[in-house]
């Protein structure tokens, strides 16, 4: 992760990157394979299980959460003509006893499968809105384009967005005669619950080649990932996260005040 990405990062609340052909053309192909069983893409195909680590995305990943990042899903959806969207909302806003202005326990990673067409899905962000109070009212809008300072996120083939749990995001509908294909991983804390599916015998011998898969998958066999607890992950030089996670006292929790350090 660059110095100006990190920067980026902090001040904006998300990254936009890309991924190379070959890797998009892998994964488009492994996502219509397994277009029948998107919930549970670490058991369809190797590509998704590799994904978790793909050296574009999980380097910048695991910078911002820490040692102890943990997958907690991936999964696919496919956005058909005149499909219903997603309103404004915060993915962690409603884990207690975390100051969310001044943490960063969640990220998720949107991969586009497809160009957006025009007047097709795409990803909308407020900049900086990670680190809003928490006590801020939301205004008062009647359509997602309505909302103040929003902008619309790069939506091409191949890109990656990459967002802070706590920022505000929506994802508008898709007006156009065209489907849209998403990947979406969400990487946590590894203390948090994960959301993956029951991983099949296959499945987890291939992730057990690995020490920093068994970590990211929760496969908890200390022989082949004796750090997982402790969050040592091979080949990555150390991280502590962009910021650590703030906890609050609890007669404040759930209100976004007086951070206790």
């Amino acid at each position: 992760m660059t110095d100006q990405q990190r920067i980026d990062f902090e001040a904006r609340g998300y990254l936009v990157i890309n991924i190379n052909n070959d890797a998009l053309a892998q994964l488009q192909t492994a996502f219509d394979q397994s277009r029948d069983h998107l919930d549970d893409l670490p058991n369809q195909d190797d590509a998704f299980i590799s994904l978790a680590e793909h050296p574009n995305i999980f380097p910048i990943a695991h910078t911002i959460i820490s040692d102890e990042i943990q997958l907690r899903s991936l999964t696919g959806f496919i956005r058909p003509p005149d499909s219903a969207g997603r309103g404004w909302h915060q993915e962690v806003a409603g884990l207690l006893g975390v100051h969310h202005a001044l943490s960063t326990l969640c990220i998720q990673v949107f991969i586009h499968l497809d160009d957006a067409p025009k007047n097709g899905a795409c990803l909308m962000a407020v900049p900086g809105s990670h680190r809003f109070k928490s006590y801020l009212p939301m205004p008062d809008i009647t359509h997602i384009q309505d909302m103040p300072h929003a902008v619309k996120l790069p939506a091409q083939a191949g890109t990656v967005t990459i967002l802070h749990g706590n920022l505000y995001q929506a994802h508008t509908r898709n007006q156009s005669n065209t489907s849209q294909r998403f990947l979406n991983l969400t990487y946590v804390q590894c203390w948090m619950r994960h959301a993956l599916p029951k991983l099949s015998p296959h499945t987890v011998e291939r992730i057990r080649e690995s020490v920093n898969l068994c970590q990211l998958f929760a496969v908890r066999d200390l022989s082949s990932a004796p750090g997982y607890w402790s969050g040592q992950l091979e080949n990555y030089p150390e991280a502590t996260g962009l910021p650590n996670r703030q906890f609050s006292p609890l007669k404040v929790v759930g209100k976004g005040t007086e951070p206790n350090r």
